[in-house]
């Protein structure tokens, strides 16, 4: 399922309200951006064939027909991945808005955790082989993950025996890794 244009620039509005929700503290304003928000909503749904998008995600994910709270563009929650092949690896960079926070200027653990999880499902999914799914993914947390910063999200495969990939990946800011993972993907049963 590809997003329509009109479905993900509702998506996009979507989320621009939940960053103003999470963010605006006075009242006044925070009304203000969500009656701006609701106008342009509005005026989407009144023609949806001619809402067209200067940038739209591209649709480069490893799960056909995406709707995850992982990377889909039609999927309101879910952060911008943006996931590519690069040599040996999957990779996606990206900055993550307030709307992600768990503890003050943080990622929340959780969603660093759904992104390496998505991110190594890529890696583990690529070329022609049969479709890999997480057994496991352990997860270690070397130091904190900023909100607001440019992070770099990459997964590999490091071995493959029979129908199990073992993966491995990180999270980098600056250059620094704040998060590490490894897990074991395996094929479904033909």
């Amino acid at each position: 399922m590809t997003a329509s244009h009109f479905a993900e620039h509702t998506a996009r509005l979507t989320r621009e309200l939940i960053h103003t929700l999470v963010s605006e503290t006075d009242d006044a304003r925070l009304a203000e951006h969500t009656a701006f928000i609701a106008e342009k909503l509005a005026a989407a749904a009144a023609d949806p064939a001619a809402v067209t998008l200067d940038d739209p995600h591209p649709q480069r994910s490893h799960i056909e027909h995406d709707i995850t709270p992982a990377s889909s563009a039609r999927n309101p929650i879910a952060p911008p991945m943006d996931i590519r092949w690069d040599g040996e690896e999957s990779r996606c960079s990206l900055t993550l808005p307030l709307q992600y926070q768990g503890p003050p200027g943080r990622v929340h653990g959780g969603v660093v955790a759904l992104m390496l999880d998505h991110v190594l499902g890529n890696a583990a999914n690529s070329g022609d082989a049969p479709r890999a799914y997480t057994r496991y993914l352990n997860v270690q947390y070397d130091a904190a993950t900023p909100v607001g910063e440019p992070l770099v999200v990459t997964g590999r495969v490091v071995r493959q025996e029979g129908r199990k990939r073992f993966l491995e990946g990180e999270v980098t800011c600056h250059g620094e890794v704040r998060v590490r993972a490894e897990g074991l993907w395996i094929e479904a049963k033909q």
